[in-house]
């Protein structure tokens, strides 16, 4: 009589490694010049449950750092500024964010910032560095991600502008997840050591392609509460108006519905001067120079006019003229 055939036993579950990560380049901070951009506030007209201004959906603008519904105002997602710094050497960037209060205030609600990067200046992001609000002011990887839009889909059919509602899949590919992709040096994130209103990142230049040996990119900042939902970029292609809500209480779309706990700022131009007007980009004056004749003493004239958000010029008083400074 044959012998009773044991059952097989069941495979036993195998253990994924988890890659050692070892990071070889931390930041140092810029020690370049500051390229600022200003953002709308909404602190004085939050009890009124309502943006003052600075929604421009259809423009891609958002001014939304409220809850839906009710319009709970978030401060620590207000951005009040942006500045970004490079190195002289141009290996590292380093964007900080300001926000109307701390993120330390934010009890249990998940807050993450952003640095949204146009290699080739068309409106359309291509990069998207997201860090988790962090803990300390010491750099760390911890809660970093960067996204690409590997399909170029990002801004349908005109960046910057509404097309048709959910035409895009936002920002598709996870290129770095803290530490782990092709550089564990690619991205940080730390609250400064000067304001525990300002969380600073750093990234490195390399990501981004060089054009005529320079890295120039247009650049923005962003702040969420909750899921920051990479996949419905640009926000105004995935919702109308009237499924997204409006922020400002004299548009017949408010208050705030599908697209909440938002706010971005318009985009500065790094790595050149502007000329014109591109996408995204903050309103732009073009500067005005002035020369002295020999023996005529150099009068400063204002680079950057108060209405001027990103100004990327100074003045210099040895060339009696308005120079970049980025």
């Amino acid at each position: 009589m044959p012998a009773a055939e044991m059952p097989a036993e069941e495979p036993k579950p195998t253990e994924t490694e988890v890659p050692e990560i070892t990071h070889v380049m931390k930041p140092k901070y810029g020690d370049g010049k500051a390229q600022t951009i200003h953002d709308q506030m909404s602190d004085k007209t939050a009890p009124e449950k309502r943006a003052y201004g600075g929604d421009e959906y259809a423009n891609g603008r958002y001014e939304r750092p409220f809850l839906a519904e009710d319009m709970e105002y978030l401060p620590f997602i207000d951005i009040l500024r942006t500045d970004m710094y490079r190195d002289d050497d141009d290996v590292w960037a380093y964007v900080s964010i300001e926000v109307i209060s701390a993120p330390s205030l934010a009890g249990d609600k998940d807050l993450s910032f952003g640095v949204e990067i146009d290699e080739d200046l068309d409106g359309r992001g291509d990069l998207f560095i997201l860090a988790k609000n962090p803990v300390d002011s010491s750099w760390s990887t911890d809660g970093v991600q960067i996204w690409r839009d590997i399909n170029g889909n990002i801004g349908d059919v005109e960046p910057m502008k509404p097309d048709a509602m959910g035409a895009g899949d936002g920002y598709e590919v996870n290129v770095f997840d803290e530490g782990l992709g092709n550089d564990a040096d690619m991205a940080w994130v730390r609250l400064s050591s000067e304001s525990d209103a300002v969380v600073e990142i750093a990234f490195k230049l390399d990501m981004i392609p060089k054009t005529k040996d320079a890295y120039i990119f247009l650049w923005g900042a962003w702040t969420f509460a909750g899921d920051p939902h990479l996949e419905w970029f640009d926000h105004h292609d995935t919702f109308a108006l009237a499924e997204a809500g409006s922020p400002l209480k004299d548009n017949d779309n408010y208050p705030l519905k599908q697209f909440e706990a938002a706010d971005n700022t318009c985009r500065g131009l790094s790595g050149m001067e502007p000329s014109g007007k591109l996408p995204g980009m903050c309103p732009y004056t073009p500067p005005q120079t002035t020369h002295s004749d020999p023996g005529d003493s150099c009068v400063p004239i204002d680079c950057c006019p108060s209405a001027m958000l990103g100004c990327s010029m100074m003045w210099d008083s040895a060339l009696c003229q308005c120079v970049s400074i980025n």
